[in-house]
């Protein structure tokens, strides 16, 4: 143990111990000088004043030589040194990032109590100079508190996180917590991960190199959990019935653990009400499937749910849905009154063939476009169809007005060249493909959405397909050529009209001129030419914990299979408030994009401020699942991939500083210089004291005048 200064220059002030000793030595005694008003009866004796040479009080001269010293050593800040702990490195000032692991599968036994507590012990043994961030993580990461060495605010936000709904990725929060140590000046970076280290939350690409020398410590407060059943997937098939949708759900219910089969009992939910119950009986580490009896689908943004009985890890217990009838996809198909009598049997056949009724396919056959085959669809396909000037004018409008268009051009196919512009391009002649041996598709865009599901490995083989005839046809500048057959003539072109797309297929769509239809690829491609030219996505009854969605958005929430703004009566100049499932009201903006962020599984309500319309607007979040998947991540292998050696390009420490840092945090620790003051200022008031008792004991002993 050493004794140092951290501004040893202060220790100049020392010298002025001198100036109390010069003033004892050069005082000088001084007479008292008395007037009186007659001198008659006074005698006059001469004063001699004389210069002290010697010290007469000792103990004054040393008590103020005592606190000068005593001032000087404490403005240099003194402070004790371990050489051994100095040469370590360790015990400076550190810039700690507490990550917080709030993803549902916290919510097991007491593991999140045991990871708030262990944050607050993190923050409890801060030093003076230390600075801590807390950043909660589940899907993303949120900085509750950044860079600040109040103890106390740390520990209060504590009190404002709880077990969400999201699943658990470390790569965000890891991220977070990089930034804020390359913006830190301080000498020394820790990680401070409190997690149940979830396995699937680390993939191990995620980027995350944490700067050098930085500590992570790893603090994990997993509980084990024996079992856990879960509803893993819901299916909602609709059938239309007499003008009415029925809907069929069929759960999937998954056991995770256990060591004999158990019966569980699974609920439909409907409207907050129990309206139907099975049980089921599921084997250790097994599944089983749960067909409810159909219901009828009447009123719209029916809320719905299938539940099994809460168990340890009850954010997976349930599954959440919102249905409204009318939601399919209406497709008009205009049939051409010379084709032959099947000419859209495998059309219609595959749009029948869909897990949840999206679509509602109506077909006519004559060879001309009327009002009613345009009223109240979305898509319109002219297959195989001669098409005079009115029927063109009313194709235009519809387009234009945002419908959707495919133009099937097969053996009967003509189009009026009044209406030539309509279409991305100029149809020309049948032609036989490969002299009667059949071409095949040589090139897919898979940028554009009706092939992109095509795009990755086994998801589907055109090359199989073998096409015989095809309609030449000269793609417009303006068009763009999706599919070319391996001669590199168009097969399928896109072109946009007004508000609307219109598609060119070249080909047939039954088995006259390709056997595409005989494919496994026909129905999915099909599906997606038809969502595509509908402009919606898939639909889907729930979103899941963590997405962002535009409530202002309406092509963002149709494509999601949910209403329009308009329809939820949240059109332009309506204020909205929505309503998350705890009843916490979340504002949005009046105008502009109007951002929700679906923290919490449950139902959002979105309604008009001060409203409370009869049905409300409503969204159905369910939680990843992947989070329910136990499994636990090696927290070393984890460690050992995001973080690096402490040195720097030199092969020096990683900060220059940081010797001066740490010596200012150990002097700052000790406060050595607030009892130096305290002394000196007591040395000084007994200075005081002594100086007056002095005083008052020679006052009087000496006069200027006898009488």
């Amino acid at each position: 143990m050493s004794l140092t200064f951290l501004v040893p220059l202060f220790l100049l002030g020392l010298a002025g111990i001198v100036i109390p000793i010069i003033l004892h030595l050069t005082r000088r005694q001084r007479r008292n000088v008395v007037l009186f008003p007659s001198l008659t009866f006074l005698r006059q004796i001469p004063f001699q004043e004389q210069r002290r040479r010697r010290i007469e009080h000792w103990l004054l001269l040393s008590l103020r030589a005592l606190a000068l010293a005593l001032l000087a050593v404490a403005f240099a800040r003194p402070l004790f040194e371990n050489p051994a702990v100095a040469g370590s490195g360790r015990g400076g000032p550190r810039e700690v990032v507490v990550l917080l692991d709030e993803s549902y599968s916290m919510g097991v036994g007491n593991a999140f109590q045991r990871a708030t507590t262990a944050a607050k012990r993190v923050f409890d043994e801060l030093g003076p100079l230390d600075r801590a961030s807390l950043v909660t993580f589940a899907r993303g990461a949120r900085v509750v508190l950044r860079s600040t060495s109040d103890r106390r605010r740390l520990v209060g936000a504590l009190d404002t996180v709880h077990v969400g709904s999201g699943a658990t990725r470390f790569g965000p929060a890891l991220k977070v917590a990089q930034t804020i140590l390359e913006e830190s000046e301080l000498p020394a970076g820790e990680v401070v991960l409190i997690t149940d280290f979830q396995k699937n939350g680390w993939i191990g690409d995620e980027g995350v190199h944490l700067p050098p020398g930085t500590t992570l410590t790893p603090v994990p407060v997993g509980v084990d959990l024996p079992e856990n059943v879960q509803v893993a997937a819901v299916s909602l098939p609709r059938e239309a019935t007499g003008g009415r949708e029925r809907v069929t759900p069929t759960a999937r219910i998954v056991r995770q653990g256990g060591q004999a089969p158990q019966d569980v009992e699974v609920s439909l939910v409907l409207e907050g009400q129990t309206v139907q119950t099975r049980t089921v009986r599921i084997p250790a580490n097994g599944a089983r499937s749960v067909t409810f009896q159909p219901f009828t689908l009447s009123l719209p943004h029916t809320r719905g749910a299938v539940t099994v009985p809460a168990d340890g890890l009850v954010a997976d217990d349930a599954r959440y849905f919102v249905l409204s009838p009318g939601s399919a996809i209406p497709i008009s198909v205009v049939e051409g009154a010379r084709t032959g009598r099947n000419a859209s049997l495998y059309l219609r056949r595959a749009l029948e063939i869909s897990a949840d009724g999206r679509f509602r396919v109506r077909v006519r056959r004559h060879d001309d476009v009327r009002s009613e085959d345009v009223t109240d669809a979305e898509v319109l396909v002219l297959n195989d169809t001669r098409i005079d000037g009115a029927s063109a004018a009313r194709v235009r409008r519809f387009v234009e007005a945002g419908g959707g268009v495919l133009v099937v051009l097969g053996q009967e196919a003509s189009w009026p060249a009044s209406a030539a512009d309509l279409l991305p391009g100029t149809a020309g002649n049948i032609e036989d493909r490969a002299d009667g041996q059949g071409g095949r598709l040589g090139f897919l865009d898979h940028d554009s959405p009706v092939f992109e599901v095509f795009a990755g490995p086994r998801s589907g083989d055109f090359t199989t397909a073998r096409f015989y005839r095809a309609r030449a046809f000269q793609a417009s500048d303006s068009a763009r050529v999706l599919a070319r057959y391996d001669d590199g003539t168009p097969a399928l072109v896109e072109g946009h009209r007004g508000k609307g797309q219109l598609l060119v297929w070249t080909s047939g769509l039954d088995q006259f001129w390709n056997d595409l239809a005989l494919q496994p690829v026909y129905l999915p491609f099909v599906h997606q030419m038809m969502e595509y030219l509908s402009g919606r996505g898939e639909a889907t009854p729930w979103l899941t914990a963590g997405q962002v969605l535009d409530l202002a958005d309406a092509s963002a929430l149709e494509s999601a299979g949910l209403a329009s703004p308009e329809a939820a009566g949240l059109g332009p100049g309506v204020v909205p408030i929505a309503l998350t499932p705890s009843g916490a009201a979340v504002p949005l903006p009046d105008e502009g994009p109007r951002y929700l962020t679906l923290e919490d599984r449950g139902f959002y309500t979105v309604r008009p401020a001060g409203a409370e319309p009869e049905r409300p607007f409503l969204i159905a979040v369910n939680p990843d699942l992947t989070e329910s998947a136990l499994a636990r991540l090696d927290p070393a292998e984890l460690a050992a991939q995001v973080t690096a050696p402490a040195t720097n390009e030199t092969g020096g420490p990683r900060f220059g500083g940081a010797e001066t840092l740490r010596r200012a945090d150990l002097e700052k620790r000790q406060s050595v210089w607030r009892y130096l003051l305290y002394a000196a200022f007591g040395l000084l008031l007994l200075d005081t004291l002594l100086s007056n008792w002095v005083s008052r004991r020679r006052g009087g002993t000496q006069s200027g005048v006898t009488g």
